[in-house]
């Protein structure tokens, strides 16, 4: 005899002890393949070859995907490093029981470098005060601090100037407890399509590398690659290459070459939570700016700008703000173009984005209701945290 919910064979269910509510649905929530990251992360591994290591760069939350999911997935996948920008994110992977090398590529403070050094973190070093800081807490802690020092080949942001780099090297290496694990540049220009730059910064970055080892000055692991680097300048893979965008199933450029089976791993979805049929000459949203033309089947959606929809990168709202998109935007209004995906068809959005809501026309989809699922267009980095990430195997 088979047990109830109760949990006593064939005894019924009271109705004082009504059954746990099932847990309810996202409204909105993030779906991440785990499977398609590792893939992505196997693909490059097969690009490169099997000399050179494989960094997974999982800054920003790992692009909006969660940054310890990840970077487990990318682990499990046979990454032997992992790349962060601050010593905060690091220090979540190492809390949450990753052990494989982590490079901070910001300089920390002086007062982190205990911190890093605790918890067998590699720091980025391109200036001398910092390392003394780092030398105190590695003879303090009484082990030695791996430290990647950064070389400025052409970024113009962080940074020894190569003509310097010897010299640095060699002050750096007369502080205690000071080990090089690593020396590396940054392309400023890799996405571009002329890709002169990026080879020149190259070329300068492996010229220095034969100086160093001329001068017996130890070098760690070389590496300089980033995403678009790996693809479009082979010759700059060294010892290790960086994959950011790529890992995430997106070539960084419209342009670049399409050389590796990348697969989406990430999508922004919402559900439907009210159908409103608006006459024509109704009007929708802050500000009034869209009226309805006929008969409007509108979905209301909760998600908005404080959400990450709409947002987009300063660079691509420069290029919009040229006469012909300004005239575009004037015909066809605020949001034209903007739209979503419901029963795989698209859906303008109508009215402003508003902080965590928006209106969608689905007068032409059949058979909408509320619940349906939306998917929706967004930068991921700028994807609310609050949204919840939702992982499929």
């Amino acid at each position: 005899m088979g047990e109830s919910e109760s949990g006593r064979a064939g005894d019924p269910v009271s109705p004082s002890r009504p059954l746990a509510p099932s847990p309810p649905r996202h409204s909105a929530w993030v779906e991440v393949s785990l499977a398609a990251l590792k893939h992505n992360l196997s693909e490059v591994r097969g690009f490169v070859g099997p000399t050179a290591k494989v960094m997974a760069v999982v800054k920003a939350d790992a692009y909006g995907h969660g940054a310890v999911a990840a970077s487990k997935a990318f682990v499990e996948a046979g990454a032997d490093y992992l790349g962060v920008t601050t010593l905060e994110e690091a220090l979540e992977l190492r809390e949450s029981g990753i052990s494989i090398p982590i490079l901070v590529f910001s300089p920390l403070l002086p007062d982190q470098a205990e911190s890093a050094l605790a918890h067998d973190i590699e720091q980025t070093i391109c200036d001398l005060d910092l390392a003394k800081s780092v030398s105190e807490a590695a003879s303090k802690l009484g082990k030695p601090a791996r430290l990647h020092v950064k070389v400025d080949t052409g970024m113009g942001r962080l940074g020894v100037q190569p003509d310097d780099c010897a010299d640095f090297m060699y002050r750096l290496l007369n502080h205690e407890g000071i080990e090089v694990a690593g020396v590396y540049t940054h392309f400023a220009n890799a996405l571009a399509r002329d890709i002169s730059d990026a080879r020149k910064q190259n070329e300068a970055f492996s010229a220095l590398i034969e100086l160093l080892k001329s001068k017996d000055i130890p070098t760690g692991l070389c590496h300089a690659a980033n995403s678009a680097g790996i693809i479009r300048v082979p010759e700059s893979h060294h010892d290790m290459v960086r994959p950011g965008t790529i890992l995430y199933g997106q070539y960084p450029t419209s342009h670049m070459p399409r050389k590796l089976d990348l697969r989406e791993t990430w999508c922004l979805k919402s559900r439907i939570v009210a159908l409103r049929k608006l006459p024509a000459g109704a009007k929708v949203g802050y500000g009034s700016e869209f009226t309805a033309k006929r008969p409007t089947l509108a979905a209301v959606i909760p998600i908005g700008y404080s959400d990450g929809f709409t947002l987009i990168p300063e660079s691509a709202a420069r290029r919009a703000n040229n006469p012909l998109n300004l005239i575009a935007g004037k015909m066809l209004g605020a949001n034209a173009g903007l739209h979503v995906t419901i029963r795989d068809k698209r859906a303008p959005v109508i009215g402003r984005v508003s902080m965590q809501m928006c209106s969608v026309d689905v007068t032409d989809i059949p058979d909408v209701q509320i619940g349906d699922e939306v998917i929706i267009p967004a930068r991921r980095t700028t994807t609310s945290s609050r949204i919840p990430r939702v992982y499929v195997a």
